[in-house]
């Protein structure tokens, strides 16, 4: 089966849906967001085309803060809206590695040498590891985020990632993923994350990706095949060509429906897979196998690539804001 596709009448009903949801939120959203602090020493938006640095030269093994405050509005009539958290990256020195806050406030023990520098990443895109963007416009998201820098002696922050996993750089660490190697809890409230094992299998015709999962809620009511509906959970598989095959709980999407990734950058690399769909066995205890080189051919063709590379769960809140709540455990690629 080839990719997918919705009616245009369909994903625009779907437009309208959001629009008529995120404009009965609007009024308690923007009471309850934090405003920039009017005295920080630096304030971005979101427009810059580089780096900002913070004044505060730090050398490897030193600790040192990152205190944000603020949001920026991507469209304020639709409550777009990111607050530091969710967009707010650092490196040091002009390289990488770039590392995202996981809260308001972040202590960070120094990988290397050189000044801190920060950027508002919201939906613009790394080109490496070093922080290059990729060419595209910057609109700014006003206020912005108020940013302080300051050594300390505080006890580094850490994120509870599950031993074995680590977050996918490009979107950086969070607070969303917490548990066992083999029994990973997913917490969401506005935040994003991408975990991700690795491995390497050889992609045959018996190849089987095998897990349990419970979602407890979602967090999107909406169909997720829109740019800014496309909140959701699952779990995915990434080959040797760098594609990745996602396996979804749509609130909304017909189940076997399957669709690239409507963000920018991503649609290039990622196809969703719809598996399980609206809110029959929410709250319950499901097992799946899916033999990978069956539905790579499926819904990506031929040729099927010769390896599996990594195992990946994903999680996303940060354009709708609605909390959600699952676990993933006996995962298995074999």
């Amino acid at each position: 089966m080839p990719e997918t596709k919705r009616s245009i009448l369909r994903r625009a009903g779907t437009f309208l849906r959001f629009v008529q949801q995120q404009r009965a939120r609007l009024p308690q959203l923007a009471a309850g967001l934090p405003a920039p602090d009017p005295a920080g020493p630096l304030l971005i938006d979101g427009s810059e085309s580089d780096w900002t640095p913070c004044g505060l030269s730090v050398a490897r093994g030193d600790r040192f803060q990152i205190s944000a405050r603020g949001h920026g509005w991507l469209a304020k009539g639709l409550g777009l809206v990111f607050e530091p958290q969710a967009a707010l990256f650092v490196r040091i020195g002009g390289v990488g590695p770039v590392r995202r806050i996981a809260a308001a406030d972040w202590v960070f023990e120094a990988w290397t040498n050189g000044e801190v520098e920060i950027l508002s990443k919201g939906l613009s895109e790394f080109a490496d590891r070093n922080g290059t963007l990729l060419p595209g416009k910057r609109p700014a998201m006003r206020p912005g985020f108020s940013v302080r820098t300051a050594r300390t002696e505080a006890q580094c922050d850490g994120t509870g990632v599950p031993a074995d996993w680590n977050y996918l750089w490009r979107i950086g660490e969070a607070q969303v993923f917490t548990g066992e190697r083999d029994d990973v809890e997913v917490s969401l409230d506005a935040s994003v994350g991408i975990l991700q094992r690795d491995v390497d299998i050889p992609l045959t015709g018996n190849t089987l990706l095998e897990w349990d999962w419970l979602v407890e809620s979602l967090p999107s009511a909406l169909p997720e095949d829109l740019a800014f509906t496309h909140d959701y959970l699952s779990i995915a598989v990434e080959f040797e060509n760098g594609r990745d095959l996602t396996y979804m709980w749509s609130a909304g999407l017909d189940e076997g429906h399957i669709f690239r990734c409507p963000l920018d950058w991503w649609c290039d690399w990622e196809t969703h897979w719809v598996l399980r769909s609206g809110p029959t066995g929410l709250g319950q205890w499901h097992n799946e196998k899916r033999l990978i080189a069956a539905d790579y051919r499926e819904a990506l063709g031929e040729p099927v690539p010769a390896r599996v590379v990594r195992v990946w769960l994903i999680a996303n809140s940060v354009f709708q804001r609605q909390s959600a709540h699952a676990r993933f455990r006996n995962i298995r690629v074999a």
